[in-house]
């Protein structure tokens, strides 16, 4: 009964090629490992896996969910069930869609960090990154932000040599960091476990707690016209999220916020990074591969963050609202220029940081500075009209269960985010990469976007994704 059970939950939520992609993805992480040499890069990724485990685990606690259709609230939940294969079965989908991230981030690893433990760290962290997705699930919106933010700040101790964080089994304290992790796992997976037994009651408190909330600040757009109520709209207010795609995440959710406070979280951000490179002092990256790439991981995590508010321009469209106040081409234009003004607010504080370092002489904020500034706004353009075009998926007032299959077609959206993030890493070694790559996707950015054509055929598979 549980083979049968955690068939049928994986085929209902994974398609056959997303399944196979990712066991190629996998395969191909650990042999590309051993091209990696042993020294030379271990220190710049030992940064980078620190602080990849900080954000991961943060954003599986902060936006995770559980990984349920609303055919199984409807028919699964109501069969006579044993409540352990069914939470088995669960959080083994949890794992192919959670934990296999770690996996493909952190693979090729293997030579740089020749250690006999890297298998018990990386599949400890899979199995936390795991539970934790399940356990947000149950938890209120402010209690995830508190704990995400604690979770994050205590494995970026690693940085400080504290022995006993999540982050500290990549950055030089392996037998503390591995029995860190070893302990988080544990605890996180029983905890887990306790959450999927009553995942039905959980998932129905938190559509009551989403449903029943106030509206604390409606706004209005009476006496403007549908241009100036467009852009009145996407600059005051920003979606943190539509569908949230980390390597198959099922939580599909749509939460607006005042553009200012976005504004303020970032400066905040911003400050705290100009100060811990001020603390570090100048380097030069091109000359010295032996330094904290700071910049160049600031500007990686920048591009992530486009790409994170990318996936909710247009989720929360609706073809017959929207297209009858505007023709499509010049809608989707104002929509996009719009929305690209804000997230352009949202990152000036860290060009204002990135010009702060230049000014102080520190290698690598020139490149970076473009980055913020000619880079990452056009990312954020090509990733909207891509996904818009290749995997529209709409989020229809139910946040908590997942609209669709998980297939090729959703996972090719971030393949934007790839050359982009090429762009970034060699520009830390060849500055002039930043200027042209920056020019190259502002011209392909603008041209998509002036095409009447394009629109036009993104209308049509709107239609057909059923944003009516």
């Amino acid at each position: 009964m549980l083979f049968d059970l955690l068939k049928f939950i994986l085929r209902t939520r994974f398609s056959r090629p997303f399944l196979i992609f990712l066991g190629i993805m996998i395969v191909y992480s650990v042999v590309i490992s051993q091209t990696i040499p042993p020294s030379g890069l271990a220190l710049i990724l030992s940064y980078y896996a620190t602080g990849i485990v900080a954000f991961l685990l943060a954003m599986a606690l902060a936006t995770g969910g559980v990984m349920v259709m609303k055919s199984d609230r409807d028919y699964l939940f109501t069969l006579p069930l044993s409540p352990r294969d069914l939470s088995i079965s669960i959080f083994f989908a949890q794992f192919v869609a959670f934990g296999f991230t770690v996996l493909l981030m952190f693979g090729y690893l293997g030579r740089a960090f020749s250690s006999p433990l890297l298998v018990v760290d990386l599949v400890a962290l899979a199995m936390t990154f795991t539970s934790l997705g399940v356990i947000s699930s149950s938890l209120e919106t402010k209690m995830r932000i508190v704990l995400s933010l604690a979770l994050a700040g205590w494995t970026l101790l690693a940085f400080m040599n504290v022995p006993f964080t999540p982050g500290s089994a990549f950055n030089g304290n392996l037998y503390g960091g591995t029995a860190t992790l070893l302990i988080l796992a544990t605890v996180t997976t029983v905890v887990a476990f306790r959450s999927l037994s009553r995942v039905e009651l959980d998932m129905m408190k938190s559509i009551v707690r989403s449903s029943s909330s106030e509206i604390k600040s409606p706004s209005s757009f009476i006496g403007k016209s549908p241009i100036g109520a467009l852009y009145s709209m996407n600059l005051s207010t920003m979606s943190l999220a539509g569908r949230v795609n980390m390597a198959g995440t099922s939580r599909y959710m749509s939460k607006r916020v005042k553009t200012r406070w976005v504004v303020i979280a970032t400066s905040i951000a911003a400050a705290a990074y100009f100060f811990f490179m001020l603390y570090l002092g100048p380097t030069n990256l091109s000359s010295d591969t032996n330094v904290f790439p700071g910049q160049t991981l600031v500007a990686i995590f920048l591009a992530f963050l486009a790409f994170f508010f990318s996936q909710s321009a247009i989720t929360n469209e609706r073809v017959w609202l929207s297209l009858t106040s505007l023709p499509a081409a010049s809608y989707f234009r104002h929509l996009l220029a719009a929305r690209t003004l804000s997230l352009i607010l949202v990152l000036a504080p860290f060009a204002v940081a990135d010009g702060g370092l230049l000014l102080l002489g520190f290698g690598g904020a020139l490149e970076a500075m473009v980055v913020v500034i000619a880079v990452v706004p056009p990312l954020f353009v090509l990733q909207v009209c891509f996904t818009a075009y290749i995997a529209p998926i709409q989020v229809k007032g139910d946040d908590m269960t997942m609209p669709a299959q998980f297939n090729l077609r959703q996972m090719a959206t971030g393949l934007v985010l790839a050359p982009v993030v090429l762009i970034i890493a060699i520009a830390s070694f060849f500055p002039i990469v930043a200027e042209v790559g920056g020019l190259v996707l502002c011209v392909l950015a603008l041209l998509l976007v002036m095409s009447g054509g394009f629109w036009n055929r993104v209308v049509t598979r709107l239609t057909e994704s059923g944003f009516i």
